[in-house]
């Protein structure tokens, strides 16, 4: 049983927590993210990030809380995090979303070859406390993280060649740093992990404001966390 419970579908926050010693339960929103966009028009990128995010927080949470049979693993027991996110990329002020095919791919790198953008995450977490038959929410937390990111200048056939990969459809700007991409960004200012879509150090952050600690989300227990290899327990 996971002690967290992530709102994305996205294979890089997953990744970027398991590495981190947490494996969530992913619970994918159902938000309609152009209407949500819709709501706000004079929301900044930065601003937008944060919007999104806290959506498909909430959308989980209201699904969470609403006791459907089955949709938390395990019994409740103790309190778990819900983390949710939304990574925009922002070049010359504008919002740099997943380009989805490979016309919009090469002219956004056409755009942002050779240039600085700004990787804005934002972050909406929430504590769910267990109530004997079901869960209600403790406390939310909601916080953006923005990183500057330096790109290469690209030639036409590494553009061909990213593209042929497939890899930059459906990340934000058409970037990732975890992947083909990675050799693509000369240099990055602020939290790398921001960038693959989750800051560590920012939830870890927030999940202390909610009243928990980082480390009690790991998938070892304090006694397991002193040994290595088979000593360790994983959690289910």
């Amino acid at each position: 049983m996971s002690a967290v419970i992530l709102a994305s579908g996205s294979p890089s926050r997953y990744a970027t927590l398991t590495t981190a010693g947490i494996t969530p339960q992913v619970i994918v929103s159902h938000v309609d993210e152009a209407a949500v966009q819709d709501q706000h028009p004079t929301a900044s990128v930065a601003e937008l990030a944060g919007v999104l995010a806290e959506a498909k927080g909430r959308d989980v949470l209201g699904r969470i809380t609403a006791r459907n049979a089955g949709l938390l693993a395990g019994a409740p027991d103790r309190p778990r995090v819900l983390i949710a996110a939304d990574s925009i990329l922002e070049l010359d002020g504008q919002p740099v979303g997943k380009p989805h095919t490979p016309e919009r791919t090469r002219e956004v790198w056409q755009q942002m070859g050779g240039r600085t953008a700004h990787l804005h995450t934002g972050h909406f977490l929430a504590r769910l406390d267990p109530t004997g038959d079901g869960w209600q929410v403790a406390g939310t937390r909601a916080q953006t993280a923005s990183t500057t990111i330096h790109t290469a200048a690209l030639s036409d056939a590494e553009i061909d060649a990213y593209i042929a990969t497939a890899e930059p459809f459906e990340v934000a700007g058409a970037l990732t740093i975890d992947g083909f991409g990675g050799a693509f960004v000369t240099g990055i200012e602020g939290d790398h992990h921001n960038v693959i879509g989750l800051s560590l150090p920012l939830a870890r952050t927030l999940v202390g404001e909610l009243g928990l600690a980082w480390h009690e989300l790991w998938d070892v227990s304090a006694d397991a966390a002193a040994h290595t290899g088979d000593d360790a327990l994983g959690a289910g």
